[in-house]
């Protein structure tokens, strides 16, 4: 899915129909194409990864059609009360409208919510367990993001890549890169360049570098993404996280 916006960043987003299952719903944007395509394929059940507007801006418009949604107790929390976002997100995505409508669960026998936080805090994947399939919305996007959200946590993510490699998937599907065959090699790949790059910031840190000093010498200096987004979605914030996931150890 994308929109002429969207396009003119370079993004899009997917969700993905599986048994008459719906994976993420898509950004506010595109809502008349959503709406139009659960008009079609009147799915069993929505199952949303995490709450970002990029996979649940549509969640009011499937729960206002009395479409089931299975969804973790905090994706549901964050979209009753969606937070407000900075001006990038809303001009490629749009502003997620509140969750007002109450869904009725879903449930499917081979479709399961798995927790895989890092990302977000409350980030699932669906795991296919018929087909040994990841549905992995987040969690993958490339070996070497450098960039982060302010909200995201680099250590969590690896042991989230470690535990989801872990269940062996045949194949994934990545919200933003789409099919990606043979994925547990790629998943503890990405898990290893995150850990080496967590230390090899620890170590400047513990040397006194600044943020930018580090930003610089090891994540190659700020990215478009980052200027474009006044610092919000960032190689700056990646390494604010780390610096922050020190802060506890320091204090003991």
């Amino acid at each position: 899915m994308s929109s002429a916006a969207s396009r003119l960043v370079g993004y899009s987003a997917s969700a993905y129909l599986v048994r008459g299952a719906l994976v993420d719903c898509g950004f506010h944007g595109v809502r008349r194409e959503v709406a139009a395509l659960l008009a079609e394929i009147r799915p069993r059940g929505v199952l949303l990864t995490h709450y970002h507007e990029d996979h649940a801006g549509n969640a009011e418009l499937v729960a206002r059609r009395g479409i089931p949604i299975a969804a973790s107790a905090e994706t549901l929390r964050e979209l009753r009360s969606p937070a407000p976002i900075r001006f990038y997100r809303r001009f490629t995505w749009r502003a997620t409208p509140p969750l007002r409508s109450r869904p009725a669960p879903f449930e499917d026998a081979d479709l399961s919510l798995i927790a895989a936080p890092g990302h977000s805090a409350d980030h699932h994947v669906v795991w296919d367990a018929r087909e040994g399939t990841v549905f992995g919305g987040d969690l993958y996007l490339g070996v070497k993001v450098r960039i982060a959200h302010p909200g995201e946590d680099p250590r969590v993510l690896a042991g989230s890549l470690r535990a989801i490699a872990a269940l062996g998937p045949a194949r994934l599907f990545d919200a933003h890169r789409g099919f990606v065959a043979n994925p547990v090699p790629l998943l503890l790949a990405k898990a290893d360049w995150v850990e080496e790059t967590i230390a090899a910031i620890e170590r400047r840190v513990a040397d006194g570098a600044p943020d930018a000093t580090i930003v610089r010498e090891l994540l190659g200096g700020e990215s478009l993404p980052g200027w474009f987004s006044g610092g919000d979605y960032s190689r700056t914030n990646f390494v604010r996280a780390v610096r922050r996931g020190l802060a506890p150890r320091l204090g003991e």
